[in-house]
């Protein structure tokens, strides 16, 4: 499979925030940042094979947190090799869902999952009521399309189950089981696993995929039992850039370094770096003229920080600066803080400063953990 890097509407739209999905066999920092930067994403889910997993350290170079969240393993089955079992509740009756399921289904879901973990969990910046809806979300839009299945678990005249599957490049995979906590245990899993392998093997598919979380044990050993083997795994990692993403509405307000700013700062600091006063040696550095000292930026939003917002008190616990191009004495810079964590309890802020000339280029990107005693 070749990298992959495209916008996820769905999760955009259910986070309230700007969601890519990636997928890369070998990591290309590069092409991560300028997609990132370029598309003002908030949150890359990032997918590597698991066998790639010591490239993780590349991840640094990027300039943004992000966390390893799971891991993600994938059984198979072929079925010229294996036959499917016959179901061991006679009483069981599997019907195709349609569309006036999808109130039944939504309930299902709230039953079965509430307490079922995956990547979005580990991520402190995703509203935790949104998970289930997208599990709810994900079920309904498989019902009535074309190569997905949605089949209801009926016991009686009681629905106490799921199973969603697809179809894609001949290779069949059940995407989401699901039984009723009152209805689990006696075998009822494991004819849901039965049934799907004999509907998809029925329809001439050769291969059937399952994944789920590498610690979700109990369904593992029932795969394993019904002819699965593990063959892939993968490593999710959430990339949070937050450049869009805010809390409060944004600021937006103008600075101007000037000559004195520099000459100051240089004074105060001990750096007479001639790249900040001689147009020669800068130029003969690739620079169109000498630039100012890129923590003249920080002391500009110390000052905002400590006076404006979060106002008097306000104190730096941590920061760190993305420099992507290079600030120039005498010219206005544009300047965007946005606010995507607040814990109100503790007054902590977690503050995105971006600067953009007056081409509209973004040249520097300032993360400030604040906190106002």
């Amino acid at each position: 499979m070749e990298s992959t890097i495209v916008k996820s509407e769905k999760e955009s739209v259910r986070f309230k925030m700007n969601v890519q999905r990636a997928f890369m066999e070998s990591l290309n920092i590069k092409e991560l940042s300028q997609s990132i930067v370029n598309n003002d994403i908030d949150l890359t889910i990032l997918r590597i094979p698991s066998e790639s997993l010591s490239q993780i350290s590349k991840l640094n170079t990027l300039g943004f947190s992000y966390y390893q969240t799971d891991t993600l393993v994938y059984y198979y089955v072929n079925f010229d090799d294996y036959e499917p079992k016959e179901l061991r509740n006679n009483d069981l009756n599997f019907v195709v869902a349609t569309k006036s399921d999808e109130i039944l289904m939504g309930t299902l879901v709230d039953a079965i999952f509430p307490g079922y973990t995956n990547h979005y969990n580990s991520n402190p910046y995703i509203d935790k009521k949104n998970i289930l809806e997208g599990y709810k979300e994900w079920v309904i839009d498989f019902i009535e399309k074309e190569n997905k299945h949605v089949f209801l678990v009926n016991r009686g005249n009681t629905t106490i189950g799921f199973a969603t599957c697809s179809i894609e490049n001949g290779e069949a995979e059940g995407v989401l089981y699901g039984v009723l906590p009152e209805a689990s245990g006696g075998g009822v899993y494991s004819d849901i696993i039965r049934y799907t392998q004999s509907f998809m093997k029925d329809l001439g598919l050769k291969k059937m995929k399952v994944s789920t979380q590498v610690q979700n044990y109990a369904v593992q050993k029932v795969w394993s039992r019904e002819g699965f083997f593990m063959l892939k795994s993968f490593a999710t990692i959430h990339i949070n850039s937050l450049l869009n993403y805010s809390i409060f509405p944004k600021i937006n307000f103008e600075i101007f370094i000037t000559d004195d700013d520099i000459k100051n700062y240089g004074v105060l600091s001990g750096d007479m770096n001639p790249v900040h006063f001689d147009n020669s040696f800068a130029q003969n550095l690739g620079f169109s003229q000498r630039i100012a000292h890129g923590l003249i930026a920080n002391a500009e939003m110390s000052k905002y920080f400590g006076t404006e917002f979060p106002g008097n008190g306000t104190l730096f616990m941590a920061y760190y600066y993305k420099f992507l191009k290079p600030l120039y004495p005498n010219e206005n810079y544009k300047v965007t803080i946005s606010v995507p964590y607040f814990d109100d309890e503790k007054k902590i802020y977690i503050c995105l400063v971006k600067i953009y000339d007056k081409e509209d280029s973004l040249c520097l990107l300032s993360y400030n953990d604040l906190i106002k005693r």
